[in-house]
């Protein structure tokens, strides 16, 4: 009796594991969809705050137009009209018109703070929502894999014949887990290395203390 008791139990945990490697399958799925939206929201709000060179080419041409002439709001209008309000380089630039008398550290210090305020705040929670993804994923794959091989192994040591092919085939199941996990990773580490990339060159690129005063 005690020894089919403990089969039973053994047979119930193996169950049990079975059906949580499937959850951990769910997850990475569900981590997976998280990060692709992350990415696109992320990459969305990059388009929006950018310009094309030749559209801040000449949004910088008519600001420095209207400047040379001392009409420094009218430059500010400019930048806060329709075609340009949504970009960091026209909000930048505003910014940088209505405290261009505190000189120029001034300026730099406080454009800084806006361009931290108004386009790195609001997608950090985004970016650093791909970077769990980049962690998470490979430690969630390999808990899918460790539980679906304790599953594997808990039914050779269950006292049941055991098919090799059914065996491999839950072994193949529990490799797949770490390869989805990884396969989650990779790409979201690139795709978070680009957005990095592209908020730099907004950062550095776009920058319009230098351009305002005809620097390349």
């Amino acid at each position: 009796m005690e020894p089919t008791k403990a089969a039973s139990k053994g047979i119930e945990i193996t169950k049990i594991i079975d059906a949580f490697g499937y959850v951990i399958y769910g997850m990475l799925a569900l981590l997976a969809i998280w990060g692709v939206y992350n990415a696109v929201l992320l990459y969305r709000n990059l388009g929006k705050k950018g310009l094309k060179n030749e559209e801040a080419a000449s949004l910088i041409s008519q600001v420095r137009d209207l400047t040379s002439k001392g009409n420094f709001q009218g430059a500010v209008d400019l930048c806060s009209s329709p075609a340009y309000w949504h970009s960091a380089l026209a909000q930048l630039i505003a910014v940088a018109l209505r405290v261009r008398e505190k000189g120029l550290a001034k300026v730099k210090q406080v454009l800084v703070m806006e361009f931290h305020t108004e386009v790195i705040a609001a997608m950090e929670n985004r970016i650093a929502s791909i970077s769990t993804i980049v962690r998470m994923g490979p430690l969630l794959g390999l808990l899918g894999t460790v539980a679906s091989m304790i599953g594997a192994f808990g039914r050779i040591g269950g006292g049941d014949k055991v098919d090799p092919k059914l065996l491999a085939a839950d072994i193949s199941l529990a490799l797949w887990a770490t390869g989805a996990g990884l396969l989650i990773a990779t790409p979201m580490m690139v795709l978070g290395n680009d957005i990095h990339a592209k908020l730099r060159h907004l950062r550095h690129d776009r920058t319009p203390t230098g351009r305002l005063h005809g620097d390349p």
